[in-house]
């Protein structure tokens, strides 16, 4: 199984940095979990929020934001649409169900009607 993830929303932050005290290179985003494999591809419903600083090259833990940051970031949270999540199945599940479905009518055919064959 293979992992991505969705950007929704990336938008750089002007605050100062609670590690370093820069106020550039923040960069606030927004991300969607999606897992694909050979039988589906399915996407989360829930999304992941980081804060990263690209001058000190850490994570901004929410344990570490300021009231300045918490704004900011409240206001990007409303901007973004509200995905759901869903599952798709790919061509190679759809082969799979279609030959046990050819398997199963087969044993029916060949158990039930034995005159036929």
């Amino acid at each position: 199984m293979k992992t991505e993830y969705i950007i929704l929303k990336e938008a750089p932050l002007n605050n100062n940095c609670p590690e370093c005290y820069s106020t550039e290179d923040m960069v606030l985003s927004f991300k969607q979990k999606k897992i694909k494999s050979k039988l589906l591809t399915a996407t989360k419903s829930n999304i992941i929020e980081s804060i990263y600083c690209n001058k000190c090259e850490n994570q901004i833990f929410p344990g570490q934001w300021t009231t300045d940051i918490e704004r900011v970031y409240d206001y990007h949270k409303k901007t973004i649409p509200q995905p759901s999540g869903k599952i798709q199945f790919t061509w190679f599940f759809y082969s799979i169900l279609f030959i046990i479905f050819l398997l199963v009518t087969g044993a029916y055919i060949y158990f039930y009607y034995p005159d036929l064959t």
